[in-house]
């Protein structure tokens, strides 16, 4: 319905990249949700918001076609529905997703990819500008009372304001 959507999954992850553990996730198709998620991110209108996608769901979509489950390398846009995850040059960094490794996240991509033909949703990190990770439920709650999120996933379950 065009909401981002906090995604909270199991322990917190530590590095420069949301990879499913704490994660804002939107539909990847209009520029609009790129524009939302920068808002909420505070971060200029021209950042890129990268795709997650399942590995078998990257062809036809990215090229070339191969694993990269730390979004490193960038990687042609070939899906042209697919614009709110596309940089101005055409490309994306695609994290790619191993069904095994992340079974919630995956489940959720399948659904997605069932109502909309993609198995991609726009991704970027859960957390406050300049800060780490969202780590507890006191400061997840903050965090969509102050980007006006009304929807968040814990663990699997829908939690709705």
């Amino acid at each position: 319905d065009g909401e981002v959507i906090p995604w909270v999954e199991g322990r917190y992850e530590v590095g420069p990249r949301a990879l499913g553990a704490r994660s804002l996730l939107a539909e990847p198709f209009s520029t609009q949700t790129r524009d939302r998620l920068n808002q909420v991110k505070q971060r200029e209108s021209f950042r890129p918001i990268a795709p997650i996608c399942l590995m078998p769901g990257v062809a036809g979509r990215f090229a070339p076609e191969f694993a990269d489950p730390y979004m490193l390398y960038f990687r042609s846009v070939t899906e042209p529905s697919l614009a709110g995850v596309r940089h101005a040059d055409g490309t994306a960094r695609v994290q790619t997703l191993d069904a095994e490794a992340r079974p919630l996240l995956a489940s959720l991509l399948r659904a997605f990819e069932s109502a909309t033909g993609h198995p991609v949703l726009a991704n970027t990190s859960l957390n406050f500008h300049g800060t780490g990770f969202i780590n507890s439920v006191s400061e997840l709650v903050q965090y969509c009372d102050r980007f006006g999120l009304r929807k968040a996933v814990v663990d699997g379950e829908l939690f709705i304001r």
